[in-house]
C-alpha cells in the first residue's frame, strides 16, 4: 500500500505556503515593491548618515565667514546679537522725533552682499548725502534662524535672500521693502549705484534697484 496518502495532507499543506509565498512576491514586484535584506537596510542607514554628515559640512561652509579683506575691514562684523526688536522700536522713533528716513536692513555678517552692502552706505559720498536725512539700523538673521517674527512684523520677507530692506518715512510710516531682491546682489553694485538707490528713496519714495536709478 502506497505511503502517499498518508503524507499527503502535510505536502497539502507545505505546498499552499510555498505557492502563496511566491504569489506575495510575484504581487510585490508587481506593485514596485522588493524584500530588503538586512544588509541592504544597514548600507542604506549608513548611506543616510554618510549623506547628513556631508550636508551638515555643506551648511557650515556656507555659514561660516567668509573674508572679503579685500573690500573692506574684516574685523567690522555690523550685524550685532543684540535685542533687535529693542533697537528698532529706538530706531524708529529717533528717527520719527527727528523727521528723518530710516532703512532697516535684515543681514548677516557671514553673508558677503550683506557686508558690502554696508560697506557701500558708510562710503563718504552716501554719509555726505544722508548725514541729517536718513538713519540706518542692522538686524542680524544669523544662519536664517533668528528674527523671523520681527521680520515678519515689518513686512519682510527673508525667503527671497538677505540682504533685504524695509524704509520708513520721516512720518514713522513705511514706504515699502526690498522684497523682490534689489539689494540681495549687492556685491556687484558700486558705491555711486548705492548712493542713487538711497537718494531715489529720500527724493521719490521710490524703491528700485540700485543699478536700474538713473
Amino acid at each position: 500500500m502506497s505511503t502517499f496518502p498518508k503524507y499527503r495532507a502535510g505536502l497539502l499543506l507545505v505546498g499552499g505556503i510555498v505557492a502563496g509565498l511566491l504569489i506575495s512576491l510575484v504581487a510585490l514586484r508587481l506593485s514596485g515593491f522588493a524584500l530588503v535584506s538586512r544588509q541592504d537596510l544597514d548600507e542604506q542607514d549608513q548611506l543616510i548618515a554618510d549623506l547628513q554628515k556631508e550636508n551638515l559640512e555643506l551648511m557650515n561652509d556656507l555659514f561660516d565667514y567668509q573674508d572679503p579683506s579685500v573690500v573692506f575691514d574684516a574685523s567690522d562684523l555690523p550685524y550685532k546679537d543684540d535685542d533687535a526688536s529693542a533697537t528698532v522700536a529706538s530706531a524708529r522713533q529717533q528717527a520719527l522725533d527727528d523727521g528723518k528716513f530710516l532703512m532697516v536692513t535684515f543681514g548677516a555678517n557671514w553673508c558677503l552682499d550683506c557686508r558690502t552692502l554696508h560697506h557701500h552706505l558708510r562710503s563718504p559720498e552716501v554719509r555726505t548725502f544722508t548725514a541729517g536725512t536718513l538713519d540706518f539700523v542692522n538686524v542680524n538673521v544669523g544662519k536664517l534662524n533668528v528674527n523671523w517674527d520681527l521680520a515678519t512684523e515689518l513686512g519682510v520677507d527673508l525667503r527671497r535672500g538677505i540682504p533685504v530692506a524695509v524704509f520708513f518715512g520721516p512720518d514713522g510710516q513705511i514706504i515699502g521693502t526690498t522684497n523682490d531682491g534689489q539689494l540681495e546682489p549687492a556685491r556687484y553694485y558700486t558705491s555711486k549705484q548705492i548712493l542713487k538707490f538711497v537718494r531715489n528713496i529720500v527724493e521719490r519714495s521710490l524703491i528700485a534697484a540700485p543699478d536700474s536709478v538713473q
